[in-house]
């Protein structure tokens, strides 16, 4: 799996909704791969303090941007 394909799925990787072999992939590849572990971090975080908020929708767009930002640092 590519980063790319992780940053992809990475919101139903976090809500569990990946089917098994897709999220065994993805998980392969976080446990190899430190900027893609350090997105998924940094999204559950997001999740943890918007949680008050109501339910946070990310686009794919943003969530595009937000992989790239982050992978950029």
């Amino acid at each position: 799996m590519r980063c790319e394909d992780v940053a992809e799925q990475l919101t139903e990787l976090m809500e569990g909704s990946l089917p098994a072999d897709v999220e065994a992939s993805a998980l392969e590849h976080l446990a190899s791969c430190d900027s893609c572990e350090r997105v998924l971090a940094e999204t559950e975080l997001v999740v943890r303090l918007t949680h008050d908020h109501g339910r946070l929708e990310v686009d794919d767009d943003d969530r595009h941007r937000l992989f790239g930002a982050i992978s950029a640092e």
